[in-house]
């Protein structure tokens, strides 16, 4: 059975989405989300982690476990996560745009 979906919450989870991406210099248009038990989200990011640099990068999100900062899977695999922050399933965009660009500084340094 399909969760009776609340329009005002969709928009609202579609606009932190949104703001997430802007915030990490992504258009809107490479995002995803979907509203229901659980929500869940995805921000398709420019960057490239310094490891890493013939993958591409994702943010992928669930209102149960909060943000995570993955590479972006190559056929079936699942994706390899870089960091997870779980703190907080809620975070502001400008925060986590900025714990996104320190886990990426993290991965040069190893």
């Amino acid at each position: 059975m399909k969760p009776d979906f609340d329009f005002p919450s969709a928009m609202t989870l579609r606009g932190y989405v949104e703001s997430v991406a802007t915030e990490l210099g992504v258009e809107p248009a490479a995002t995803w989300s979907e509203y229901g038990p659980p929500s869940s989200a995805y921000v398709a990011l420019a960057d490239r982690a310094p490891r890493y640099p013939h993958r591409l990068l994702m943010l992928s999100w669930t209102s149960t476990d909060g943000w995570a900062l993955a590479l972006e899977p190559q056929r079936a695999e699942e994706p390899v996560v870089l960091a997870h922050w779980r703190d907080s399933v809620y975070l502001a965009p400008g925060t986590l745009a900025t714990l996104v660009h320190e886990a990426l500084g993290r991965q040069e340094k190893r």
